[in-house]
Formats: structure tokens, C-alpha cells, sequence
């Protein structure tokens, strides 16, 4: 991670002209960050799940992954409401459906996490979140297309490498607060 200034974190943490938001107090990006924790403690199961072919295993990290997406979608700090609105739907929508359709809720889930780590590299500079959009639809192929399936524990391995880069210079920042 290139180290951001403290102008730049203030920047960052400063509302655009005309955007008001709820108070964000330090405590609830300490919830984020743990979620993205659980997470990636959860992409950590779902690769090695993958590597050893244990689809129950499979199934009970996709539902470990989608509720820390859930958690780290209702405390992620976006200025523009569309943009939080939409990230929250997606993790929710991606839990609700993970028990009917496991391809349908790991792509709305996934899609979540991609938003937000676009969004964590756009303000912090993390070069893991310019990949994790790309390697989340590497995944995605892996798991839709029948002849790239065998390259999906390598899918897995990829995202759960990458979001352990982007947790990790997430918690190397302060905690943030906006007032």
C-alpha cells in the first residue's frame, strides 16, 4: 500500500459539497474491518474447501463469506447513498439467495465485495482492490463454465491472496470517523 497522507485521509473522510451522511463513529469501522476479517477467514475455508472437493464445505463457507459481506456492506463508508444502497442489496440479496442458488447468491455476493474494494483502492490506494473486481469474474467463469472448473481452487486461492492484501492495508489505516 503507497502510504496515504494525512491530508488525503482527511480528504477522504470530508463529504463532498452537498452530500450529507449519518455520523460514522470509529466503532463501526472497527465492525467493518472485522467483517472483512470474517470474510476473508471465510475465503480462506472456501479455498481450501476447493482444493480438497468438499462441497458441503463449500457451502457452509459460501454462507461464513456472504454474512461477513453482509456486515461489512452495512458498515461501509460510501459518500453517495446510490452507491451504498446498492452494495448493501447485493450482500443481502446474495445471503438470501445462497440457500435456493448457490451460482446466483455467489454473484451478487461477490459483485458486493468487488464494489467494495474498488472503492477501498479508489480512496486508499490498495493494489490489491484494482485485481479483486478482475478476479472476482475469473471466479465466476471458474464456476459457471464446466471446462474451467478445475481452475476454480486457483480462482479462490487468487481472491482470498488478494482480499488478505486489501485487510491488510485497510487495518494499517486509523480508525475512521466522520462526524
Amino acid at each position: 500500500m503507497a502510504r496515504i497522507s494525512d491530508d488525503e485521509l482527511i480528504r477522504h473522510l470530508t463529504p463532498p459539497p452537498g452530500i450529507r451522511i449519518a455520523p460514522y463513529p470509529a466503532r463501526r469501522d472497527r465492525i467493518y474491518r472485522f467483517s472483512l476479517l470474517f470474510t476473508g477467514i471465510g475465503l480462506l475455508g472456501e479455498t481450501i474447501a476447493a482444493f480438497v472437493h468438499q462441497s458441503l464445505a463449500l457451502s457452509v463457507f459460501q454462507a461464513w463469506v456472504s454474512i461477513g459481506l453482509v456486515m461489512a456492506g452495512w458498515t461501509f463508508l460510501v459518500w453517495l447513498p446510490s452507491w451504498r444502497w446498492l452494495v448493501r442489496g447485493l450482500v443481502t440479496a446474495g445471503l438470501l439467495l445462497w440457500p435456493f442458488t448457490s451460482i446466483g447468491g455467489w454473484a451478487l455476493s461477490l459483485a458486493g465485495a468487488a464494489i467494495m474494494a474498488a472503492k477501498e483502492t479508489h480512496c486508499f490506494h490498495f493494489w490489491a482492490g484494482r485485481v479483486i473486481p478482475w478476479a472476482v469474474i475469473l471466479l465466476g467463469v471458474t464456476l459457471v463454465i464446466p471446462p474451467a472448473h478445475v481452475a476454480a481452487p486457483f480462482a479462490w486461492l487468487l481472491l482470498t491472496v488478494l482480499w488478505a492484501f486489501l485487510l491488510q492495508g485497510r487495518w494499517q489505516l486509523p480508525l475512521l470517523e466522520v462526524h
